[in-house]
């Protein structure tokens, strides 16, 4: 029974120390991937703008994104949604407003 229990602590041990050490190198990792997607962030933001092919299909996507949600907005079924959200979030920040006085 004392075999058994003492096997139980060291099992206990080692799965609490290795969760540490991999909480450790999950932080690093997570660290380092918010790390590289801003880096290439930046350089896709860099390219957009030295690159004239980039940046003229970049303006061709933000005009069609620009068409894709005016005809999306013009359809009856979104603007009551888009109707009742905007109530929602009125209502949302007349409580926020009685909470702060």
């Amino acid at each position: 029974m004392k075999k058994l229990f003492i096997l139980f602590l060291c099992c206990g041990a080692v799965l609490c120390f290795g969760q540490e050490h991999l909480d450790e190198k999950e932080q690093k990792l997570v660290k380092q991937e918010k790390k590289l997607a801003k880096e290439m962030f930046e350089l896709r933001i860099k390219f957009l703008k030295e690159d004239p092919a980039l940046k003229k299909l970049h303006a061709k996507i933000l005009e069609l994104h620009k068409e894709l949600a005016l005809k999306l907005d013009s359809k009856k079924q979104m603007r009551t949604l888009a109707a009742k959200l905007r109530k929602v979030k009125n209502s949302i920040a007349a409580i926020k407003e009685e909470k702060e006085e």
